[in-house]
């Protein structure tokens, strides 16, 4: 111990309550009944989503055409100039998606555009929503909230023209976004802001952001009373294969900031995506800060942003965004470094510290983070196993999450105060020159590989830095540490899932090793202690785990009328007491080579409803050196989203209208019917297989089955098949 158990006490009593107030920061602020004119409310806002999240509006539905002409007179009503902007949209994602989207574009023109070059601030949020659920929260709170903010900006202008784009087709593959690009391109863009969900409740958090952020980033700092950001969370989003509206302005070569909020996924694309359940506080959030961006980009040259750099960013008790040049980044971390190198070779001239003691904390501070991973991960593992059911949820994330939470925090805290057990035999000052070594490290990598993340170390380091002359100022480093690290790592367990925990009491334990110097190290017994109360918490929350009403199981089954028969299926890992009722207690295994379906199923013999099915008609054919087929596919009117797949052999290419199909596997979106054309080696035919898959088990499927019990809930669209018929059909042409 470098310090008197009483005073250590305090200090960690002082660091436990610096981390605790950075968490209870993280939320986001009270909603707002009514306020001044210029002034962003969630209620009134609230009226605009009561309209528009009543029922699932997925791109070609009725509902997806009413929300969209509410959109259009309440934009127009407001005085905006307002357009619909409808086209055929053929986009190579994920096999080829097809679809007619119809983008409604408000603009409100700026007092003075020519400030940037004729540039103007672009606002996104997708209308669509999955079919799986109303879409309240995602995307309908971005809706209200832009529709919101046009009323607070006609209250007093900015310079700039702002436009506010609702998009069509996101939650298809970001088909809405993809024909705005293709129509208009991005050179009128001065910035976008797209604003999204992936739940329905939590702070908005800023995630993503373009090139040359740093205008951008300072702006977002003052337009709201809780910026919430960090560059991290940048440089690991965009290395995921996630897609938003935002990436098809971002690949076009436009600037601008991507935000969303992300807790309470068990709403996510659900039913449950519904007024009810959407936290108020989230869609204040989410305008006040469109206001306050709108109003400090709004009369700013958007041009001036294109030589502004990156910065380096992230927030403090969510109320502060600290934010600086990357390359101001990279030479504060060299410095600080350099400084640190100096430091330890002074130490060790002096007597005061020894290179193996040094060498031997690192190795175990290291040891000790990837011991609390391994450990959570294993921890986890077993939970997973003796509670089976996890698996129908959604990222396997309980719904009372939060004794798991705990139990991986006080389990990783378990590891630590093992390790400086483990440390005690080296000096106080060896011991803090060991943990500043890991952190310098981990600074010089995350500098050169992924300068975003610099952050998480270069304060801890260089603010740790006196504690190398005088051991009683080793509690500074966990101090700054407590006040970067808990809402990030918060922020981890809930976009990873608990599966994922481990990854983030990883990140927690790269902070933690800062606290060995302070850490009770005479006895094991404080590590068995603090063991003993992780293993309890983790125990209470698997014991307590299971289905309800208010936490329901989410299960599935899919019709599937074929060829060669019908059958129930279900991607659940298991039958449940609504789905046994039709596959049984131990149904068949199978992998159908059906897109959609093409996941590991469960699946019974179904009786033949007789459903309509889709239809191939051909329209022209034409013999020579090369054959020429033109078909016309025509999808029943219930279906959202058809499949087609053409046959490979023989056929040279396609083409649907004038756009090349790159592909064999085609969705269409929506009741048109679409023509296609095929070129085929002399004499080959074409075998068309069309699926329509229609959104939920239609009446015919109900009667048969009975109502789901009150403790079950149908599956989230993403997660894995969601009710559904799909009726096949087979054409040689």
């Amino acid at each position: 111990m470098v310090e008197g158990a009483r005073r250590v006490l305090v200090l960690l009593i002082v660091i436990a309550g610096v981390g605790v107030t950075a968490v209870l920061g993280f939320r986001p602020p009270s909603p707002v009944a009514d306020a001044p004119p210029a002034e962003f409310a969630a209620g009134r806002a609230e009226r605009h989503l009561a309209a528009i999240a009543q029922r699932p509006h997925p791109i070609g539905s009725a509902d997806n055409g009413r929300v969209r002409d509410y959109i259009v007179d309440t934009a127009r009503g407001l005085g905006a100039d307002v357009t619909v902007e409808s086209d055929d949209v053929v986009r190579p994602w994920r096999g080829v998606r097809v679809a007619t989207t119809h983008n409604v574009v408000a603009r409100v023109p700026g007092a003075e555009p020519s400030v940037s070059g004729g540039k103007a601030l672009l606002l996104v949020a997708h209308y669509d929503s999955v079919p799986t659920g109303p879409g309240a929260a995602d995307d309908g709170a971005a809706v209200a909230a832009m529709l919101e903010t046009l009323r607070a900006l006609t209250t007093g202008g900015v310079r700039n023209d702002v436009v506010f784009l609702f998009t069509d087709g996101e939650e298809a593959g970001a088909l809405g976004a993809d024909a705005y690009v293709r129509r208009h391109g991005v050179d009128g863009v001065g910035a976008v802001l797209n604003w999204e969900a992936r739940g329905s409740g939590g702070p908005v958090w800023m995630f993503q952001t373009g090139a040359d952020n740093a205008p951008l980033v300072s702006a977002f700092g003052q337009a709201s009373s809780r910026p919430i950001a960090n560059s991290f969370a940048y440089e690991v989003y965009r290395r995921m294969p996630n897609y938003s509206d935002f990436t098809i302005f971002q690949d076009a070569g436009a600037r601008g900031l991507n935000s969303a909020f992300i807790e309470h996924v068990h709403d996510y694309h659900s039913p449950y995506d519904d007024l009810s359940r959407l936290d108020r506080g989230s869609l204040q959030h989410h305008g006040e800060t469109m206001v306050g961006l709108v109003r400090a980009l709004g009369d700013r040259d958007l041009r001036a942003g294109g030589g502004g750099g990156d910065a380096v960013y992230f927030d403090l008790f969510s109320r502060v965004l600290v934010h600086y040049p990357t390359w101001l980044a990279v030479a504060l971390a060299a410095v600080t470094v350099v400084a640190l190198a100096s430091a330890l070779v002074a130490g060790v001239r002096s007597g005061r510290l020894r290179w193996p003691g040094v060498l031997g904390v690192a190795g175990v501070a290291v040891g000790a983070v990837v011991v609390a991973g391994a450990v959570s991960f294993g921890a986890w593992a077993l939970v997973a196993a003796v509670r089976p059911g996890l698996g129908f949820l959604a990222l396997s994330e309980p719904h009372e999450r939060g004794w798991f939470v705990a139990g991986f925090c006080v389990l990783g805290s378990a590891v630590l105060v093992a390790a400086a057990r483990v440390a005690r035999r080296w000096s106080p000052a060896e011991v803090v020159a060991g943990v500043l070594v890991v952190t310098a490290v981990l600074l010089a990598a995350t500098t050169v590989a992924v300068p975003g993340a610099g952050f998480l170390f270069q304060w801890t380091l260089l603010l740790g830095l006196p504690a190398l002359w005088t051991t009683r100022l080793a509690f500074v480093a966990p101090l700054v540490a407590a006040a970067i690290f808990p809402p990030l790592v918060g922020t981890m367990m809930v976009a990873l899932g608990m599966p994922l925990s481990a990854v983030a009491v990883v990140f927690a334990a790269l902070a933690g090793v800062l606290l060995l110097p302070l850490l009770p190290s005479g006895s094991w017994w404080p590590a068995l202690g603090v063991t003993a109360v992780a293993v309890v918490l983790i125990a209470v929350g698997t014991a307590r785990f299971g289905f309800a009403p208010d936490e329901p199981r989410p299960d599935s089954l899919v019709y599937l009328q074929d060829t060669g028969g019908a059958s129930w299926l279900s991607a659940d890992p298991a039958p449940d007491e609504w789905t046994s009722r039709v596959l049984g207690e131990n149904p068949e295994r199978v992998t159908l080579p059906y897109p959609a379906l093409d996941k590991p199923m469960m699946r019974a013999a179904a009786p033949d409803l007789r459903l309509p099915a889709p239809g191939v008609t051909a329209v022209a054919a034409t013999d020579g050196p090369v054959r020429t087929v033109t078909f016309r596919v025509t999808p029943n009117t219930r279906a959202w989203r058809t499949h087609v797949t053409l046959s490979d052999p023989g056929r040279r290419s396609c083409r649907l209208g004038s756009t090349d199909l790159p592909g064999s596997v085609l969705d269409l979106y929506g009741p048109s019917s679409r023509e296609i054309t095929c070129e085929l080696d002399p004499g080959t035919p074409l075998e068309v297989a069309v699926a329509d898959q229609w959104a939920g088990l239609p009446t015919e499927a109900t009667a048969l089955i009975g109502p789901r019990p009150p403790d079950t809930m149908p599956v989230q669209s993403g997660s894995r098949a969601f009710d559904a018929a799909v009726v096949r059909a087979e054409f040689r042409l």
